[in-house]
């Protein structure tokens, strides 16, 4: 569930109609929502990818003209005005008999598909308004959902809000939502990371009167939902964008499905979205809102920038939560505390290939272990050709550096490098790592050379996770010690 911290970062209904809705959109803009039938005539106008509209019945004159032989085997009846998906019947094929089969596999007759219809125009899922029915093709599910969803294709909602894309979710269909992305009905949601377009944590929605809760994988298949790759996220972003400043709606929610022939579709896009995003993202969206709001967004480019800058990071975090690890990149800044509180920080290679940690003489000289470098020296020239003698050489220097350096000196090795064997020093090192203070053991020798004066190896590495993609972004052009 949302934590404390986040709870009062939530957008209540109130302030969503009071703050957003009616200071940010026109009569004209809202009706352009609130209607299925206006949207898709929009969306074609202006050359936005939208399923294909199949036909449109307007009243009872137009129900009687109506060719009903036209419908095709696989399409989608819904209500131009309804809401959170009700009305919207999906239809998967047909028999033989001429029935179309729904998700559940019940099959629908030609008379129980007019009733249906009659009963939209009749204002049924508009609490008793006249409405209007829209017949549209059925989007083709894209092989990256193939095995996360029951028969309907997902889609991915995302709010837009002063041309900035700040929060969004994918809804997976159920057997319990009969297909339908309708969190109302037992659809799955999983938030996703608006930098890296990756599914973070997930709800099951609301299904037979019961609540929504948190998971971790799909029921059916324990395929696991945080980290699945959204197909074609920066072009929905930027789509949403152009949406948002063609419309005039300075606060909206648009529906995209990803057809595995076409890619993303706009199916609609609503002005009064339904506040869920929030549970499945465990964050508030009010303080997102808050951070866009006021900022002079003039073109797609910066509110894609924005969107990626501000919010993004959400699954690197939840990662964190789950394991109480810090997820870091394969080059870091490393702060290294030595003798006497001296402090450097440098940029570090972080080798999952190298079994210990190493830094450079010079380095460790500064950090304040001079004494114990200086020692070290007068015996670094020993070596043997034995295995036996080389380790009885290390382990007396060992016992002699402890007795000297009890709170520095760790050890004495002998390591074999691409110079050649040779005796090496370890030194206790604190140091601090994306704000996590331990302390290890570093061989010293000269690095002065190579492109990094330290690498974190296996053994320093245990309370981190690494991304390889995560890269460290004010790298300094040299690296090197003053």
């Amino acid at each position: 569930m949302i934590s404390k911290k986040a709870k009062k970062r939530v957008l209540g209904m109130n302030a969503r109609n009071l703050h957003y809705i009616k200071p940010s959109n026109t009569k004209s803009a809202l009706e352009l929502a609130g209607d299925k039938i206006l949207t898709k005539r929009f969306l074609e106008k202006h050359g936005i990818p939208t399923p294909k509209m199949i036909g449109t019945i307007e009243n009872f004159s137009e129900f009687n003209e109506f060719n009903w032989e036209s419908l095709p085997k696989s399409f989608v009846l819904k209500p131009a005005g309804g809401l959170e998906g009700k009305g919207i019947h999906i239809f998967y094929n047909q028999d033989k008999h001429g029935n179309w089969i729904k998700a559940d596999g019940k099959k629908v007759d030609l008379y129980t598909i007019k009733t249906h219809v009659s009963d939209i125009l009749e204002g049924k899922y508009t609490s008793g308004f006249a409405d209007r029915v829209l017949f549209e093709e059925r989007v083709k599910i894209h092989k990256a959902f193939r095995y996360y969803t029951y028969k309907g294709a997902p889609d991915v909602r995302i709010w837009v809000y002063n041309n900035v894309p700040v929060m969004a979710y994918l809804r997976l269909p159920t057997a319990a939502s009969e297909g339908k992305a309708n969190m109302a009905k037992g659809a799955i949601a999983a938030g996703i990371d608006m930098a890296t377009g990756r599914t973070t944590t997930a709800t099951l929605g609301k299904a037979r009167g019961g609540r929504g809760y948190p998971i971790e994988c799909v029921p059916e298949t324990q395929l696991r939902l945080s980290g699945l790759r959204i197909p074609y996220w920066n072009k929905m972003l930027k789509s949403s964008i152009e949406v948002q400043r063609l419309s005039n709606l300075g606060f909206v929610a648009i529906d995209f499905l990803i057809d595995r022939d076409l890619g993303p579709v706009i199916v609609e896009f609503t002005a009064r979205p339904g506040l869920s995003i929030q549970i499945t993202n465990r964050d508030g969206v009010k303080w997102r809102l808050e951070k866009v709001a006021g900022l002079k967004v003039k073109s797609v480019e910066k509110g894609f920038r924005l969107a990626k800058e501000l919010f993004g990071g959400e699954i690197e975090e939840e990662v964190e939560s789950l394991t109480g690890k810090e997820v870091i990149g394969l080059i870091e800044r490393v702060r290294m505390i030595g003798i006497n509180e001296k402090e450097r920080t440098v940029l570090t290679k972080i080798d999952t290939g190298a079994d210990s940690t190493s830094i450079d003489m010079k380095l460790a000289k500064f950090l304040g272990y001079t004494k114990e470098l200086e020692e070290f020296e007068k015996v670094a020239h020993l070596t043997a050709d034995t295995k036996e003698e080389r380790t009885e050489i290390a382990n007396n220097l060992e016992k002699k550096f402890e007795k000297m350096f009890p709170d520095t000196f760790a050890e004495v090795r002998f390591v074999m490098s691409s110079h050649g064997m040779s005796l090496r020093p370890y030194l206790k090192i604190k140091i601090n790592i994306s704000g996590v203070e331990l302390e290890t053991i570093a061989n010293v020798h000269d690095r002065s050379k190579l492109n990094y004066p330290m690498i974190l190896g296996k053994k320093s590495l245990s309370n981190f996770l690494i991304d390889p993609t995560k890269k460290y972004t004010t790298i300094n052009k040299t690296n090197k010690l003053e």
